[in-house]
């Protein structure tokens, strides 16, 4: 019985585990080293490598901790990576031991936060690669502990600025690369200009289609908006608790109470409350909107490192009557844009050396009233090129201190408060004031304390900004839900080809026949393929396409009755993962295209299922690996795939390129591996002599020589009777199909064509035309000055089209109104893009794959008046200064709300903290612990019931 027992357990411990193996791997550029790729292992597999090892690639894998000495076995490792693994905890020393690493890889995990304990042990480092990791913070002493480094990237992150005092410490820095970040405008200059003085190179992200390389010269970042914040409360006095002061309050005992004020708070500040120690990340949820902060009576004895992390536009600190012996040099590293601070009735004896540094370029005024300093040393003055004010009555100062001080304050014409009675010699004792109302802090002795704060609604209700706009009409109104149609294709006698679009659900397919032998799904809304979704057509169908529509899931057994199926596509979806339970039951699956997605997995177990697998198409997503000696054993029909667009990572990239060459598969190793770089990035940078040339900035210039219509004309065009005007409405058509639309057309309505390219000059002849239309007509590239001699365009729709990027100089549109680029596949829009469009009105973006939408790309649209943004995978701090932009500009939008969203980051950044407080969310917001919860529940049912089984036995 008890042999039985231990058998269970050991048979529950191995559920849902999945097993994988570490295996040598070919080397780019034929570098003699040991290298293993582990794919969908854990750290136990590295028993199994020698210990003479120098590289090792983690893909796909999901442990969660890397603990203390991980590594301690591999003396000579030289390059670590981790690419799309779960990893949430990296213990302090997990890499201790690795005292010859050069470079260091975490791509696409979520780490949040890069800690500086991790690199303590890596003295060496060289690279150090965190793209696409979601870091909202980097902690300072970071770069203090990289003395080699060369080359960092922190490419597609949530940061918003870096200090550049801290990265001066990186003195060998020769390669950056930060783009796709919402930095703040005035830390991107800093950094610009830091970057351009050390020589350093920018490297920017190529995007593979088109193959675009190009160096901005304004780079792209998020405007800081002027919050008002309540005016200072000059007095170092204690506040009563009756004196009337702006925006809301409560008491409280602890300062989890913040917890309660929401993500958006302006101005905080909390009287009373005893705080012995300001904790890490205490205020980083408030980082995108604080602007003041005060702690006053609070008897503050310590500040830890990181209290005041991610506060890049906090203006205005406040700390007075609290137990502060000494300022030190790690509280201000990222209060950059601080202007001023007020250090009263503290007990500061001294200034630790640097403390000030980081607010060389923002500090204006500094206030150390009533302290116990006896020396304030001007070498720690001489970096705040911005002073202008220092109080500093009521300390007991060296007499030559104080002389320095003063010489040093009028030769840089700052005014200054000191107190002129009596110094002392710096053999003197001095005797302690007896006054401690003034002199030094107040004990606090009460339980509770009082928080009053403001939000950024409340403060522009109170300050009522007023924003005059023109006087034009704006239809913002959507137009009437209809189903969708599903319509066979009658030149097609000998089978049964049915194309729907449009379709919100699978049930519209009820109308085909069980018999059809095609099915084409293009440009719809199904989010979710369930269960047994085609049973219906089970031995008949031989060809499925489910292009554009949306689709995120794919259910259990969603295909598994459709056993003559011979072509799938799932074309420019929303997937994440392939598994094998997904596809069960396509035993006679021959083509695979599951191009265009998000997809950063497929399992093994996949070509297990797959064995008449003859061509798969995985081009346009977000591998990193994937099993390819299992790939190469189970497919041994696989003669044609294509992987393009993907950001390979080394190890795995060099066997998918011996896999292609063994097979003669052709490919071109441009686009699909770059072995000289980090090789997870696709496409050689090129230098801007290659690029598009730009056009002229007018929209009036001579016609194209060469006529754009060189093809047979498909399709119909019709006039609209319904207006006394000449409008059109072409249906199914190319762009020969224009011939047919006479040039005083003034609107033009262009649906469900074929128009994959959009020529430059192709609508030139048509100079009275107001409004332009193109929908789901396949659009995906346009060349600058497509829209070239459009002088009367006003309003312009590219809607449902699977446009990837909006490329600079396309829109130099002068008297644009409206602009509708909602549906699209949009991930990038080029700085400048809407540069010319000084009129716009109307902006729509919905529905696209932006994670950031830059407020500097705005901030030009002096008469926007309407932006929709919904529908699109917004970075936390992207979304949160964007609405803030907005909103200060009177801009009318749709608010996306996520009440939990600045607390699911604070639990990331705090998750190595086990004896933290949990955050409570909202219902709704904790999905993913419920999830975990049911496995829990799942396990314990099982276990429960074979244990009963036994015991019946």
């Amino acid at each position: 019985m008890f042999n039985s027992i231990l058998l269970l357990w050991a048979l529950v411990g191995l559920i849902g585990r999945v097993h994988g193996k570490c295996s040598l791997a070919p080397i780019a550029d034929n570098e003699r080293s040991i290298a293993y790729a582990c794919i969908h292992g854990d750290l136990s597999d590295l028993d199994e490598l020698s210990d003479e090892t120098e590289w090792i690639e983690f893909s796909v894998s999901r442990f969660h901790v890397i603990p203390d000495n991980a590594f301690h076995q591999f003396p000579n490792l030289r390059r670590l990576s981790f690419y799309n693994c779960h990893v949430n905890v990296i213990e302090p020393a997990a890499f201790r031991g690795l005292n010859r690493l050069d470079w260091l890889i975490f791509h696409g995990t979520r780490i949040h936060v890069a800690r500086a304990a991790w690199f303590r042990h890596l003295p060496n480092l060289k690279r150090l690669i965190l793209d696409r990791c979601d870091l909202v913070h980097v902690e300072p002493d970071v770069f203090r502990t990289l003395p080699r480094l060369e080359t960092l990237d922190l490419r597609d992150n949530d940061l918003d600025c870096l200090s550049v005092e801290e990265l001066s410490h990186l003195t060998m820095l020769r390669t950056v690369r930060i783009d796709g970040n919402p930095w703040l405008c005035e830390c991107r200059l800093r950094m610009e200009k830091f970057f351009h003085d050390r020589s350093i190179v920018q490297e920017i992200e190529c995007r593979v289609r088109p193959r675009i390389c190009t160096v901005h010269k304004i780079p792209q970042c998020m405007t800081q908006i002027d919050i008002p914040f309540p005016s200072p409360m000059i007095t170092i006095e204690p506040i009563s608790s009756h004196e009337e002061r702006p925006g809301n309050r409560f008491q409280t005992s602890a300062l989890t109470s913040l917890d309660r004020l929401p993500d958006r708070t302006t101005w905080l500040e909390i009287t009373g409350l005893r705080i012995d120690r300001v904790p890490a990340y205490a205020f980083f949820r408030f980082g995108n909107s604080l602007r003041s902060l005060e702690l006053r009576d609070c008897s503050i004895g310590a500040i830890e490192p990181g209290a005041f992390a991610g506060l890049h536009q906090l203006q205005r600190l406040t700390l007075v009557g609290n137990r502060l012996p000494a300022v030190a040099a790690h509280w201000f590293d990222d209060l950059v844009g601080l202007r001023r601070l007020v250090l009263a009735r503290n007990g500061i004896t001294r200034v630790e050396t640097d403390a000030l540094r980081p607010l060389a370029g923002s500090l204006r005024h500094l206030d150390v009233r009533y302290n116990r300093l006896r020396c304030l040393s001007v070498n720690e003055l001489a970096h705040l090129g911005h002073l202008e004010r220092l109080d500093a009555v009521g300390n007991p100062w060296y007499c030559e201190c104080r002389r320095n001080l003063q010489r040093f304050l009028t030769d840089r014409n700052v005014g200054f408060e000191i107190s002129a009675g009596r110094c002392y010699e710096e053999d003197e004792m001095i005797v302690e004031p007896t006054d401690e109302g003034q002199h030094a802090y107040t004990e606090t002795t009460s339980v509770t304390g009082q928080v009053r704060w403001t939000s950024f609604d409340q403060t522009l209700h109170d300050k009522n900004i007023t924003v005059v706009r023109p006087t034009i009409e704006i239809r913002t109104e959507r137009p009437p839900s209809h189903r969708g149609t599903c319509m066979q294709d009658r030149t097609q006698t000998s089978r049964q080809v049915f194309t729907c679009s449009g379709i919100v659900s699978l049930k519209e397919l009820d109308v085909i026949p069980h018999s059809a032998h095609t099915i084409r799904i293009i440009l719809s809304n199904l989010k979710t393929i369930p269960t047994r979704a085609f049973a219906r057509f089970d031995g008949w169908l031989s060809r499925l396409e489910l292009r554009d529509c949306d689709i995120g899931t794919i259910e259990y057994r969603a295909f598994v009755d459709l056993y003559n199926l011979n072509y799938l596509s799932l074309h420019s979806n929303q997937l994440k993962s392939v598994t094998s339970e997904t596809l069960e039951g396509l035993t006679n699956l021959r083509h695979l295209d599951l191009s265009r997605n998000h997809i950063y997995r497929i399992t093994n177990e996949v070509f297990d299922i797959l064995p008449r697998l003859y061509s798969l198409d995985v081009s346009e997503n977000n591998m990193n690996c994937f099993g390819v000696e299992h790939m190469a054993r189970k497919a041994p029909n696989l003669y044609s795939l294509k992987v393009s667009g993907n950001p390979w990572s080394c190890l795995c990239g060099s066997k998918l390129i011996s896999f292609l060459d063994s097979r003669r598969i052709p490919y071109n190793r441009e686009t699909l591996f770059d072995a000289n770089d980090d090789c997870h990035i696709t496409g050689i940078p090129v230098t801007p002599t290659t690029t598009a040339m730009i056009t002229s900035k007018t929209t009036t210039t001579e016609p194209p020589s060469i006529g754009p219509y060189d093809e047979s004309i498909q399709g119909s065009c019709t006039r609209l009777l319904d207006s006394a005007k000449p409008r059109y409405r072409c249906v199914g058509g190319n762009l020969s199909l224009l011939k047919s639309v006479p040039l005083e057309a003034i609107a033009i309505e262009f649906h469900e064509g074929h128009l994959p390219h959009l020529p430059a000059g192709s609508l030139y002849n048509f100079q009275r035309l107001q409004e332009l239309v193109i929908r789901n007509s396949g659009l995906r590239t346009i060349e600058a000055g497509a829209f070239r001699g459009l002088d009367s365009l006003e309003r312009l729709t590219i809607q449902d089209n699977p446009l990837t990027s909006i490329e600079a100089e396309w829109f130099t549109i002068e008297h644009l109104e409206r602009l509708d680029l909602r549906g699209n596949s949009i991930r990038y829009i080029a700085p400048g893009a809407f540069h010319h469009l000084r009129k716009l009105v109307y902006l729509n973006l919905e529905g696209n794959d932006l994670q950031c939408i830059f407020t500097s790309d705005l901030q030009s649209m002096q008469h926007l008046y309407v932006v929709e943004f919904a529908g699109n995978p917004l970075k936390w701090r992207c979304r949160m200064d964007l609405e803030q932009f907005l909103e200060t500009r009177k801009i009318e939008f749709v608010r996306v709300e996520n009440s939990c969203e600045g607390k699911k980051i604070m639990r990331n950044l705090l998750y190595e903290n086990r004896t933290a407080e949990p955050l409570e969310c909202p219902p709704g917001c904790s999905t993913a612990n419920k999830i975990e919860q049911g496995k829990s529940l799942t396990l314990f049912i099982i276990t429960f019931a074979l244990l009963f089984a036994i015991r019946m036995h």
